[in-house]
């Protein structure tokens, strides 16, 4: 019998692997096939999406973009497969079933545990039907080397957005619609319409209030869906054990534990933070305590960032939620034209806020930059540790350089 069997080898599966060796835990991992090892994030997700955002602003060789992408997720992956296979963990390929607490099936083998980490992530939500002639998943677009010209995305979520982006560095005719009232609903008013109109001033055509049903298809060479994920569940026997809730997502209390006991579960799969390196945080909270330890999940601090360009990035409280909870701040605001590194990185669209309270507590942060998602981690820092908003502006950055504007624009001269 395994010590731990986890399921799913996507961002939370392969944390929850490290950790098990690291305690010598004798350890089974489970997953579709090789081609899905490493999950949506490896294949599909942050690492080519990132790539091509960044190949993309320097060469439309769609091709050359696709196989050096190809090299390098191969680059990632097999040599985490061979170190897992040299450590012990037996890596088994195929859908795994529960039969009961410490028992799976997988591809007609039993599997027994004394403890099981469910990892198996989310999939796309499919808005409308994916024929695989015109209507893909925006993430399908990682598969092509090459593409049309014109194209339809669903959805102004942080997926959708970098796709577009992608396609607007690879000059190609985007439109991306959005049923919400503003692009990346689930962030901050202000900083989604600011980043908006950046967007649409570089070319990429957004429209509002907007449904599919609205248009033709017909008229795009490529219709791509970024409608949001649902949890990756089906035929694995978890509604029979009773662990799934209303929403369809396993659900865990603050231990990563499900209502059975030797059963845990990270990742996409709780509903929680859709998020790679959440996922990597909940697998390692899960295993501390599958050692023993008591460890509650803590995601204070936790920044969250959209991988435009520019990009968007915040952590903690903003103004639009503060108003709502009736929460008192006091707010810093900048746009990055006042400071010179600016026009050195031309990051002259750049903007910062801070929110903090009466006793220069840091509530939260809020950046549109080319390194928002760097520099938000200073904030992260900061919440994370309890640091005072006078500790920030006592420090001294490099000259010149975006991070020397966190401590400068806070300065009342």
């Amino acid at each position: 019998m395994y010590k731990v069997a986890i399921i799913g080898a996507g961002a939370a599966g392969i944390e929850a692997t490290k950790v098990s060796l690291y305690y010598n835990l004798k350890t089974i991992l489970v997953d579709k096939n090789y081609d899905s090892f490493g999950g949506v994030c490896l294949n599909r997700g942050c690492i080519p999406a990132k790539y091509y955002l960044n190949s993309s602003l320097h060469s439309q060789n769609l091709e050359a973009i696709y196989n050096k992408k190809n090299e390098i997720v191969e680059s990632i992956k097999r040599p985490t497969l061979d170190y897992f296979k040299k450590k012990g963990v037996n890596v088994l390929w195929g859908r795994a079933v529960f039969l009961g607490e410490r028992k799976i099936k997988v591809d007609g083998k039993i599997v027994e545990a004394d403890r099981f980490v469910i990892a198996s992530g989310s999939i796309p939500y499919e808005l409308i039907p994916v024929d695989r002639k015109k209507v893909f998943f925006a993430e399908d677009i990682f598969s092509f080397p090459s593409l049309p010209q014109k194209f339809l995305i669903v959805g102004a979520g942080a997926v959708g957005l970098e796709i577009a982006c992608i396609l607007n560095n690879l000059k190609k005719d985007t439109l991306v619609i959005e049923k919400e009232g503003r692009i990346i609903p689930g962030f901050d008013k202000f900083l989604s319409l600011r980043l908006k109109s950046i967007l649409e001033r570089r070319g990429i055509k957004i429209k509002l209030n907007d449904d599919v049903n609205n248009y033709d298809l017909d008229e795009f060479d490529m219709v791509l869906l970024a409608t949001g994920r649902k949890p990756n569940l089906y035929g694995m026997g978890v509604e029979e054990l009773g662990l799934i809730n209303d929403k369809g997502w396993v659900c865990v209390n603050e231990y990563l534990r499900t209502n059975i006991s030797n059963i845990y579960a990270a990742g996409d799969i709780t509903g929680n933070r859709l998020l790679a390196y959440a996922a990597e945080e909940e697998a390692q909270v899960a295993l501390e305590n599958i050692k023993g330890n008591k460890v509650k999940l803590d995601f204070s601090g936790l920044a969250e960032c959209v991988f435009t360009q520019p990009q968007l990035a915040c952590v903690g409280l903003l103004e639009e939620e503060a108003k709502k909870k009736n929460i008192k701040y006091n707010i810093v605001k900048s746009n990055f034209l006042r400071f010179s590194s600016s026009y050195v990185y031309s990051d002259t669209d750049g903007f910062i806020e801070v929110l903090f309270d009466n006793k220069e507590n840091i509530l939260g942060a809020g950046i549109v930059s080319h390194k928002a998602a760097e520099l938000i981690s200073l904030f992260s820092l900061a919440i994370k540790n309890s640091l005072k908003l006078s500790q920030l502006k006592k420090l001294t950055f490099i000259h010149p350089t975006l991070s020397e504007i966190v401590s400068k624009f806070l300065k009342p001269y």
